[in-house]
């Protein structure tokens, strides 16, 4: 079984993730949540992170530590403009910020979730999302943030996934998902998967 396979499958999990994820939203906010645009692509462990989109101000990222059978991360990142979006999409007072971050943290929570949960079904591994935490960084020192994360453990593949999120007609938002996963994943992948 080749590598290429492999990485299909573990891509094609996740993105059937974030579909369960929109759904979950939908049930949140009580509004039609859909996925369109959804990418997501392999970047090697020594790859620089250029194919991130640093924008401009502040970005709020959500880290969430994967743990159990293999380990991992999972870092969602939203720029002001898309927070703003989502606030709005569920009438949450734009002024009001510990509630918006908690909606933000509640929100990194599903979609960490039902993507951690597809991985767990498809490969019959134990695995769980932590509590996740938010960090607030200036846009240019994304780069620099994700190279410091990256570095900090044992050999990781990382997906980089860009999904968009429509809301009904109207709003939509278009997060940078970012998972750092154990390189090990692929050899725990059944080779009736593939």
């Amino acid at each position: 079984m080749d590598n290429r396979s492999r990485e299909n499958f573990l891509i094609h999990v996740m993105n059937t993730g974030f579909e369960r994820a929109a759904t979950s939203f939908s049930r949140l906010i009580n509004k039609q949540v859909v996925i369109s645009n959804a990418q997501s692509v392999l970047i090697r462990h020594d790859d620089n992170f250029s194919c991130l989109s640093e924008g401009e101000g502040d970005l709020y990222i959500l880290i969430t530590q994967i743990i159990g059978e293999i380990s991992g991360k999972s870092f969602l990142i939203f720029n002001q403009d898309e927070s703003l979006e989502i606030f709005k999409a569920v009438g949450l007072n734009v002024q009001d910020t510990v509630l918006n971050e908690a909606f933000l943290l509640e929100m990194d929570n599903i979609m960490s979730a039902s993507v951690v949960s597809e991985l767990s079904n498809a490969l019959g591994l134990e695995i769980y999302g932590d509590v996740p935490q938010l960090v607030k960084i200036h846009s240019r020192n994304l780069q620099e943030f994700m190279e410091a994360e990256v570095s900090k453990d044992d050999p990781s593949s990382i997906i980089f996934s860009n999904t968009t999120f429509q809301f009904e007609k109207r709003g939509r938002v278009h997060p940078q998902f970012i998972w750092k996963i154990s390189s090990e994943v692929f050899e725990l992948i059944p080779k009736k998967k593939v």
